[in-house]
């Protein structure tokens, strides 16, 4: 639980007696390698917290392509906010990458904690103000023509995707054939 704490403290100060609520409204779960946690299109009823592990965002289009959009590891928080506070249709269906560990809170229990402490609305503002810049940090990544330098990119940006995730789940992150990346990582194109 400390992480969550810690995780939080980045965004605000967090009194003695903030704890106690904040720990109280904490759910644990654990989940093996390649489970779905959320379906897209299903509604989102909680947000949750990557403790250990890795998990994949991605959305299936009309053809049964998937196209990756994100990872998560350790420390990072797996939610879309818009749509869990709207209980709309989630646009990603997420899936473990590896045995993981999550904390997670549901709707009504987060809502209830914002109306109790409403310093926290400002913190959760200034969190998705962080991770709209980590999205827009992907998207100039994506943006680069060459598939050479997407995947150089990638390997400084973030090197815990080169190191756990499989290749075809960057090259679909990279927009790219798995074919195409195994030629880049040869060092052929």
């Amino acid at each position: 639980m400390k992480q969550v704490l810690d995780f939080i403290s980045h965004y605000t100060e967090i009194t003695d007696d903030e704890i106690p609520e904040i720990l109280g409204m904490l759910n644990f779960s654990s989940h093996p390698k390649n489970e779905i946690l959320q379906k897209q299109g299903a509604v989102s009823r909680r947000i949750a917290f990557v403790l250990k592990g890795a998990v994949r965002a991605y959305y299936i289009a009309e053809d049964g392509s998937e196209h990756t959009v994100s990872f998560g590891f350790e420390n990072s928080p797996m939610a879309e906010i818009e749509n869990f506070s709207r209980l709309a249709p989630s646009s990603v269906e997420v899936m473990t990458l590896e045995p993981t560990e999550l904390i997670w809170i549901g709707q009504p229990a987060f809502f209830n904690f914002l109306e109790k402490f409403p310093k926290y609305e400002s913190a959760l503002r200034n969190m998705m103000s962080h991770f709209l810049q980590i999205d827009s940090e992907q998207w100039r990544l994506l943006r680069i023509s060459s598939a050479r330098e997407r995947y150089e990119t990638l390997c400084k940006m973030k090197p815990e995707v080169i190191e756990r995730v499989p290749l075809k789940y960057i090259a679909s992150y990279l927009e790219m054939a798995v074919e195409t990346l195994s030629r880049v990582r040869a060092g052929k194109l």
